[in-house]
């Protein structure tokens, strides 16, 4: 069997003890031919000096600390520094089930066209014990399906809920990202930049989804979806229409339903007001 190079990228800041957590997972793997790539984003050397011992022992970690704050671009400067031929980012909150790498990787040795896998992922709190999931992350299979790329972004897109997983969940070939991570169509998304990477992949072809919890998804105060609040959400409408030209919601049925699930999640805020003036344009169009 193949035993490609796989690297895992992690874009880190200002969390050292949760990082040290999602690095030891890495190690733990049962899956051996593995390089991490650490891109230090933090505003101070905490990181860096939790690091010292790691990197005298293990010459697979790779770690750069960046002269000045990339935000977005760290995630791409990491990108750059991989070798492998498979990428998985790992939030730097995040946790790996030792079997992870290992169980993804089967499906793109012995299965055609496959471009993206994922998998259930298990919210944990801060302290790492197991919370009931939220919308997103509900078990969306209670098998393991390989299905048609696109087939799977409909499911995501028309429900406006990113059940792909965020960045730590996903294994994918680094070639097959022909845009840099987060963008989609020329557009850099800053907020869903995750399911950006996952429709261009799904795009070209086949997914995966695993129903086992292969990675552990912390949610706690300081994460960032939860300081943007529906910020997060306001690039959504962007991303939907766009979708289209790469063969999602190929019907008029499909896609209004998306532009209306995402017109009833921000029903009654104001600072939605010119998107709801653009779904309704679009949707006198296609009646």
């Amino acid at each position: 069997m193949d035993h490609p190079l796989v690297s895992i990228v992690i874009p880190a800041y200002n969390r050292p003890e949760t990082l040290k957590i999602a690095i030891d997972s890495v190690l733990e793997q049962t899956y051996s031919n593995i390089e991490i790539i650490i891109c230090d984003d933090s505003s101070d050397n905490s990181v860096q000096e939790m690091l010292a011992a790691y990197l005298q022992k293990y010459p697979q970690i790779k770690y750069h600390k960046n002269e000045r704050n990339l935000f977005l671009e760290n995630w791409h400067k990491c990108f750059d520094l991989a070798s492998g031929e498979y990428i998985n980012y790992l939030m730097d909150d995040d946790v790996f089930d030792k079997e992870k790498i290992a169980k993804m990787l089967y499906f793109f040795n012995e299965f055609e066209n496959i471009t993206l896998v994922t998998s259930y992922r298990q919210t944990i709190d801060e302290s790492g014990q197991f919370i009931p999931p939220i919308a997103a992350t509900t078990r969306l299979y209670e098998e393991t399906r390989i299905m048609d790329g696109k087939m799977l972004g409909n499911i995501v897109l028309t429900r406006c809920l990113n059940f792909i997983g965020e960045p730590t969940t996903v294994l994918f070939r680094k070639k097959d990202l022909l845009e840099r991570f987060g963008i989609y169509k020329g557009k850099q998304y800053s907020l869903i930049n995750d399911l950006a990477a996952w429709l261009s992949l799904l795009s070209r072809g086949k997914a995966v989804y695993i129903p086992e919890a292969l990675s552990y998804f912390r949610r706690h105060p300081n994460q960032n979806n939860n300081i943007l609040g529906l910020k997060a959400f306001s690039e959504w409408l962007d991303i939907i229409i766009a979708s289209r030209e790469d063969g999602f919601l190929d019907t008029n049925e499909l896609y209004k339903t998306a532009l209306q699930s995402y017109e009833l999640r921000v029903r009654g805020y104001k600072q939605f007001e010119e998107d709801r003036k653009r779904i309704k344009k679009i949707l006198t169009t296609l009646d």
